[in-house]
């Protein structure tokens, strides 16, 4: 297994014994998610946080009207989870789904807060995690409520340039909630 990018990720953030390290990189599993497949559902506990190696996968909830709404997008060195249902134990509320091919590495929720308890470094990489989390989701929800689609497009061209040129239409339009249609006037500058 690959874990060159995940030891990087984590050793950037906290310093860890080599003993503590391999500790926490043996409680991560090899998944590897085919393009489109749904890897966590709506309706399913949430046991596995996961970390992109290489890929994407889009975390998006199924609207009344059967209609999708991405919350956000995880791509390589991230971490990807259901975070409230990851934390209380209950039941997923949305899906995610690998929309590349994607090779990810998994932990369990019991060991993940198995980790917590016997390596005080992983706490505070943890709270680093929920720092994140906290700041990415209380801005995208300002920019909803403060900016109209064109300037939330130019922001999201700005911080995360990837997503559009790697995404298909469909996909950004839907994270920047508008149509396809808008999204391709916003382009054209019209």
């Amino acid at each position: 297994m690959n874990f060159q990018q995940l030891t990087k990720f984590i050793t950037d953030r906290i310093q860890l014994s080599e003993a503590d390290l391999q500790q926490v990189l043996s409680c991560f599993h090899l998944l590897i998610a085919k393009k489109n497949e749904v890897i966590g559902r709506t309706g399913e506990l949430s046991r596995r946080m996961f970390f992109v190696n290489k890929g994407c996968l889009r975390v998006y909830f199924i609207k009344p009207d059967g209609r999708e709404a991405t919350r956000r997008f995880a791509f390589e060195n991230s971490f990807s989870t259901s975070l409230t249902s990851f934390i209380d134990g209950t039941l997923l509320k949305e899906d995610t789904q690998a929309i590349e091919p994607s090779e990810l590495l998994y932990i369990h929720r019991e060991d993940f807060y198995s980790l917590l308890n016997t390596i005080p470094g992983w706490e505070i990489f943890y709270r680093g995690f929920l720092e994140q989390a906290y700041i990415i989701n209380t801005s995208r929800l300002e920019d909803f409520i403060t900016l109209n689609p064109r300037e939330r497009y130019q922001l999201l061209l700005k911080e995360n340039p990837q997503m559009v040129l790697r995404l298909p239409n469909k996909l950004v339009a839907n994270y920047l909630n508008i149509t396809q249609e808008a999204l391709s006037r916003i382009k054209s500058g019209s």
